[in-house]
């Protein structure tokens, strides 16, 4: 087998939130181990026999999407409804079709295939039920996704059959720590704890939430002030609490490896908090846009270096992290490279993994889709992703680690 593989074509990379590599005609060249060695201009590589990739294309890093969940890609288009009734009408019975352990392989399968049709090399998620999770890391294993699994935790203030009792509840999230510890998928699979939002929870069992984190270095996602109704619910469920942030502080769950979705409606002071605590912060537009949750203020996180998009599908109606970007320019005025930061290196420090994530830099994992765009006249970065964007750009290959994932390879 040949020592090096390599493609031929444009290449667009993110550099920082303002500036992006656009690189026309390039190079990717990558490892038998799937480590990128070069990503520049075309030159000759001893030993190196690059493909042409099709006119009309280009590369992109991978697309991580900081946000979504799972068990809920079924109930997409539910509409009439703001957050709080919209779980209770459409979403709440959605989950409790993946009790069973043959729904929740089914379920995790066709979801994390739609991920890498749209060029979603690693997803950050929730699903439901142990055997949920352990579903959602066998298909996720097979498929070769990367994935932060989150098992969603609650224990109050939803319907009964997805209310837990709390000290079984942590020692089957010890038990999965434990699978993934033992099996990681070569390093692309990691676990965390998801409390669903501060009011599905008691103070007793946020409190043994952040206990586990702090024992098992684990990550935690949760959702933070993303409707009002929810911010009023807060406050009647924790009447000490002077904010909804200081809820999850109280019991240690801001930490570096927590993931804060929407952070809409925040106050000065919970702004700071997050920012202390070195939280990620994942804007979701196309869910705020369609539940009505209001406008994330992205002017009070500028220049904060863990800020990352998520689908929230559901809520979002649509896995493509290419719509999400679409919908965050809708609702906030901002160049097309910092939303594909958002999506790319943006995302991979908010997961701490930038390291080996979210570019084509040499050393990192070549993790990258192979992208038509129709019209494509090489105009430079940001006129590119714009066509990208808003023309329904189509993924013909994702790779992961050099490996060709989807469409998925004749065996």
């Amino acid at each position: 087998m040949p020592e090096l593989y390599g493609l031929e074509g444009p290449l667009l990379s993110p550099l920082s939130p303002g500036r992006a590599k656009w690189i026309a005609p390039g190079l990717l060249a990558y490892g038998r181990d799937g480590v990128i060695v070069h990503s520049g201009p075309r030159r000759n590589i001893a030993g190196l026999k690059p493909i042409r990739i099709p006119k009309g294309t280009i590369i992109i890093p991978g697309l991580i999407d900081c946000h979504s969940h799972l068990s809920q890609h079924q109930a997409v288009g539910r509409t009439g409804f703001t957050l709080l009734g919209w779980l209770k009408k459409h979403i709440y019975p959605a989950e409790l079709m993946l009790a069973g352990r043959r729904e929740a392989e089914r379920s995790s399968r066709d979801y994390l295939e739609i991920l890498l049709a749209n060029g979603v090399t690693c997803s950050a998620l929730y699903t439901n039920f142990y055997q949920g999770v352990l579903a959602a890391h066998h298909q996720a294993k097979r498929c070769g996704i990367r994935a932060l699994i989150g098992y969603t935790l609650m224990d109050r203030n939803v319907p009964a059959r997805l209310k837990q009792n709390p000290d079984q509840a942590i020692g089957e999230c010890r038990e999965l720590a434990e699978v993934f510890k033992a099996d990681n998928g070569e390093g692309r699979l990691f676990f965390s704890l998801n409390p669903r939002f501060a009011p599905a929870c008691s103070p007793n069992f946020l409190k043994s939430i952040g206990r586990l984190a702090r024992q098992g270095g684990l990550f935690i996602q949760t959702h933070l002030s993303e409707n009002l109704q929810e911010i009023a619910r807060v406050k009647s469920s924790f009447p000490w609490a002077k904010s909804y942030a200081g809820v999850y502080d109280r019991f240690g769950l801001l930490t570096p490896k927590t993931l804060l979705a929407h952070c809409i409606h925040l106050s000065p002071a919970e702004r700071q908090l997050v920012f202390d605590r070195e939280c990620a912060v994942i804007h979701c537009p196309s869910s705020n846009l369609f539940l009505h949750s209001g406008r994330f203020p992205l002017e009070h996180w500028a220049g904060y270096p863990k800020l990352a998009l998520g689908s929230d599908l559901a809520a979002g109606p649509s896995p493509s992290m290419l719509e999400v970007m679409r919908d965050g320019y809708y609702t906030n005025l901002q160049s097309m490279r910092s939303l594909f930061h958002m999506a790319t290196l943006g995302a991979a420090q908010s997961l701490g993994l930038d390291d080996s994530l979210g570019s084509l830099e040499p050393g990192k994992q070549a993790d990258f889709s192979i992208v038509r765009i129709r019209g494509l006249d090489e105009e430079g970065s940001e006129q590119v992703l714009a066509r990208m964007v808003f023309q329904r750009a189509e993924f013909v290959k994702t790779f992961i680690s050099g490996r060709q994932v989807w469409p998925p390879p004749r065996k």
